[in-house]
């Protein structure tokens, strides 16, 4: 709706207007301490920071009682249109499985469903279950754990699982826990020593929104994103707390209210934390801020007045210490390496195109803000820099060699003409990022960016506008990038995965057939790319797997691709949904490298949530995620997962399952009778 849209548009400018009210100087609040080789502003103690969130929180308030005049003068801006697998073996046997599809090997990323091989662990309907899942036929639930608030994702580590969830109903949460901010993420740890009866070990409650996690060599890196507000806290806590020093142990005073950060000459402004470490079957409360104030940055250039926060935490001693590390800025995509991590910010004046004067207007810029952190037991902030455009997906951003590559578009209403298109290679110039080379001018006119994926020296871009361009780069030199070979094909894609060295499969659509579509293509050479194969599913077709890479599963030892497919209505292709019949569950596809795709079946969850006697059914409930264990001798199994229950089907014969098991899902609200057959509800839950 056009109002809605100038709404938000306009709070996003009031919100940069702030940004660029709060940068420093004057006012008499001391300046963060500069770093020299980095340029960086760091902290140096809480009184510093404190008198900066002062500034800050004058200038918010200053400005939204100026609201009016912003809501009057804001103009509207529309917006711009690696396989983890590993084996296990507790007989001797070889034993194959998949977990979540991973951007980069040895870097695990957050997701509801984990697989060890052994056994499958799943965050759902509000619980954490575990079933033991080999053998595959005698797949059964050995735990199911009820979890507060809503439990989004996990990861397993050894016999340790950590689960995130989003925590809104604060009452809760006395132990002197005032978080300004309505949100809250709480990472449970369990031991899983015994996977029939996992044991808690920790609850943390972290002030702020989730942005992403990753999990290396045993450290989980959890990324958290917290505002500055003018309204102080939200919390209601009065009861006994343990308080903290920044960074420091825990005191050993009770019997007091008082948030931590009041109690090191913090105002509430800066985010908390309430940790309960359980030992001897109970637990104190502590109380701490989120991040020692020495660990606080901000970037020589403003981007944002919120609270960046990379908390670290080894989970091979689940009950040590959080370690973090925060910046004052915007948050934003995610990518990690083994080494680093970083997070690329759409810049606060991205949004910004209001008139300053009469006759005159500012023109917005579209810029992203990158900023790097090491990973290690204690994460550190490395450095910033900045480039032009916008990324699309944690998929523009890859390091190779200690090299940042970043894919970026800037959109025509930025621009004036056509998107840019652009590919930077970004070195480590001290702690800052600096620019080594670049490559422009990527797609035809009125092309943008739709999918990227960096693999080593290579590159592959896809652009779009009527036709699919994929680009082959040249990356071997960092300082003079290169496209190395084009090919056009009709469509686009929107996620591209590796098949050995040679091969891409790609997942995308077909506009003019609205059909999801799948290409294989020979990249050998990257001067004369192929399109191998494609099949197009048929029309009113679509996959999770088109926006979300960690529903697409790909079984290397049996060459097979599990999909997640919904389609609607008529369709060419493999299968037909006629009438008012619609397909929601998995597709699997044998891949030969050379001829392309054939389809081997199909995995159905209807009968978890569909009754057939009941005639349509407007609001399927597709499967979300599927997972593979196999061993020689046994066979290869297939793992699927919908919102209401779990399959185990043998490969070599889809027509029946091994094993299923229904799980808890509260009731959708948005389903409802959409028609009624003999005055029956034709959906139903």
């Amino acid at each position: 709706m056009p109002g809605t849209r100038t709404i938000r548009w306009t709070l996003l400018a009031v919100l940069a207007l702030l940004a660029a009210a709060c940068s420093d100087g004057g006012n008499g609040t001391p300046d963060p301490q500069p770093q020299p080789q980095a340029g960086l502003l760091r902290f140096s103690d809480c009184s510093d920071l404190s008198g900066y969130l002062k500034q800050t929180r004058d200038a918010e308030a200053g400005l939204f009682g100026s609201f009016d005049m912003a809501w009057e003068t804001a103009n509207e801006v529309m917006t711009p249109e690696a396989d983890s697998g590993a084996s296990a073996a507790d007989d001797g046997a070889e034993r194959e499985y998949t977990s979540t599809n991973v951007q980069e090997a040895g870097v695990d990323e957050a997701d509801f469903v984990k697989s060890d091989g052994d056994f499958l662990y799943l965050v759902t309907g509000g619980h954490l279950l575990i079933f033991d899942a080999w053998p595959a036929g005698q797949t059964g639930e050995l735990a199911r754990m009820e979890l507060e608030g809503d439990p989004f994702a996990l990861f397993v580590e050894g016999d340790v699982a950590a689960v995130l969830a989003r925590v809104w109903d604060l009452e809760g949460l006395d132990a002197g826990f005032a978080p300004q901010s309505w949100e809250v993420v709480k990472l449970s740890l369990f031991d899983l020593s015994d996977r029939s009866a996992p044991t808690l070990l920790r609850e943390s409650y972290l002030e702020g929104s989730y942005a992403d996690a990753r999990l290396v060599e045993g450290r989980l890196h959890l990324v958290l994103t917290t505002g500055v507000h003018s309204y102080g806290a939200m919390g209601m806590a009065t009861d006994d707390v343990t308080v903290a020093q920044p960074g420091g142990e825990g005191g050993t005073s009770s019997g007091t209210s008082v948030p931590a950060a009041l109690a090191v000459g913090m105002d509430d402004s800066f985010p908390s934390y309430l940790d309960k470490v359980y030992v001897g079957g109970g637990a104190v409360p502590r109380v701490d801020l989120l991040c020692a104030c020495e660990n606080v940055y901000r970037p020589a250039e403003e981007n944002g007045s919120g609270f960046l926060t990379l908390l670290t935490l080894n989970l091979d001693n689940p009950q040590g210490e959080l370690e973090s590390v925060s910046l004052l800025g915007n948050s934003g995509i995610v990518y990690a390496s083994t080494d680093s991590l970083y997070v690329a910010a759409a810049n606060n004046d991205v949004w910004l195109w209001w008139p300053v004067a009469e006759g005159e207007s500012k023109k917005p810029r579209s810029t992203t803000t990158l900023h790097r952190f090491v990973l290690g037991s204690e994460p550190a902030y490395a450095g910033s820099g900045q480039v032009p455009g916008w990324v699309l997906n944690q998929f523009s951003l890859s390091e190779h060699e200690g090299v940042l590559r970043v894919a970026t578009t800037e959109p025509a209403w930025v621009t004036g003409s056509g998107p840019e298109n652009r590919v930077f290679a970004l070195g480590h110039e001290g702690e800052a990022l600096k620019e080594l080379g670049r490559l422009e001018g990527i797609g035809k006119p009125g092309e943008s960016i739709f999918a990227v994926r960096f693999l080593g020296s290579r590159g592959f871009v896809v652009t779009f506008e009527r036709i699919d361009p994929l680009y082959a780069l040249d990356l071997s030199d960092p300082t003079a990038p290169k496209v190395a070979g084009e090919l056009e094909v009709p469509g686009f894609s929107t996620y591209l995965h590796p098949l050995g060295e040679e091969r891409l499969i790609a997942v995308g659509r077909d506009p003019e057939n609205n059909s999801l579509k799948l290409s294989l293509f020979d990249v050998a050479d990257l001067a004369d790319s192929k399109e191998l194969d494609s099949l197009l599913v048929g029309a009113g077709s679509y996959s999770d797997a088109e926006y979300d890479h960690h529903a697409f599963t790909y079984y290397s030892p049996a060459g097979v691709l599990a999909l997640p497919v919904t389609a609607w209505g008529q369709a060419s292709g493999p299968e037909f949904y006629g009438g008012w019949d619609v397909f929601a569950g998995l597709h699997l596809y044998d891949v030969d490298p050379q001829a392309g795709f054939s389809l081997r079946g199909t995995v159905d969850h209807a009968e978890f949530f569909r009754d057939d006697a009941k005639g349509g059914w407007y609001s399927p409930e597709a499967v979300r995620r599927s997972l593979f264990i196999g061993e020689e001798g046994a066979g290869d199994f297939l793992y699927s997962v919908s919102r209401r229950g779990l399959k185990v089907t043998e490969l070599a014969d889809l027509s029946s399952d091994v094993a299923k098991a229904e799980l808890p899902a509260e009731d959708l609200w948005w389903i409802y009778p959409m028609m009624e057959i003999d005055g029956e509800p034709a959906v139903s839950e």
